[in-house]
């Protein structure tokens, strides 16, 4: 009996310890999750683009072609409000002539991801906001229309939205991130094809600018020329 009862003992005060020794085990990995730095989580992580962010353009050509700028206002095409080129530093001309605000063309919300493929308006932040836009033949050469800003989201049909393709990502999930090179394709639709690449082209003649800024048929006319780096306004 007595040798029963020892056995009894033996065998709670081993229960008791396994149970000690679990609870320790839950503790420390509760401790040590709450000490761990959050992992990147929700629709904009890992620096993802997104919609309603003010962002830079910075032209490749040469590895800098400048930022998209807004700039002058005196030749531009019946509809547009002010030319655009490239500046070789951003909003050296005005407040905020370089910085452009994503905007869904499709009905995306604020603060969702920008996705490979996407369709988006660029509004220009300097004054009271202009859209980029297509405009009008070009006459720089290998260019297909001239890009200029303009009051209206689409002046003619398609003219103000451009379709943003990444050039690559090291994550593969389709997102647009900071500091991604990227192409944009404008989807005005005159001779059954596109409105072409967002392109620089040869000097500005507008005082204080870079490069003349135009659509062309290809995605690179020249090296970098329709690549652009996405930058943080801020």
């Amino acid at each position: 009996m007595e040798s029963t009862r020892a056995s009894g003992r033996i065998l709670r005060s081993a229960t008791h310890r396994l149970a000690a020794a679990a609870a320790a085990v839950a503790l420390t990995a509760t401790v040590a999750s709450l000490a761990a730095p959050a992992s990147a989580a929700g629709p904009a992580a890992g620096d993802e683009l997104t919609y309603g962010t003010d962002i830079l353009l910075q032209n490749q050509f040469t590895g800098d072609g400048g930022y998209l700028d807004t700039i002058g206002s005196l030749t531009q095409p019946s509809g547009a409000t002010f030319d655009v080129a490239t500046n070789q530093k951003p909003n050296s001309r005005g407040a905020k002539t370089s910085v452009w605000k994503v905007v869904s063309a499709t009905g995306k919300v604020d603060g969702t991801p920008v996705n490979s493929g996407d369709v988006v308006y660029l509004v220009n932040q300097f004054g009271g906001g202009t859209y980029l836009d297509a405009n009008g033949g070009s006459s720089k050469a290998g260019a297909k229309y001239d890009v200029s800003s303009t009051l209206s989201k689409d002046r003619a049909a398609g003219s103000g939205k451009w379709q943003i393709f990444g050039k690559a990502s090291s994550y593969g999930d389709g997102h647009i991130r900071t500091a991604d090179v990227v192409s944009l394709l404008n989807t005005y639709n005159y001779d059954g094809s596109s409105g072409g690449f967002l392109d620089a082209n040869g000097a500005s003649s507008q005082p204080g600018a870079k490069l003349d800024v135009s659509t062309s048929h290809y995605t690179d006319r020249g090296p970098g020329t329709g690549s652009w780096k996405v930058l943080p306004a801020a």
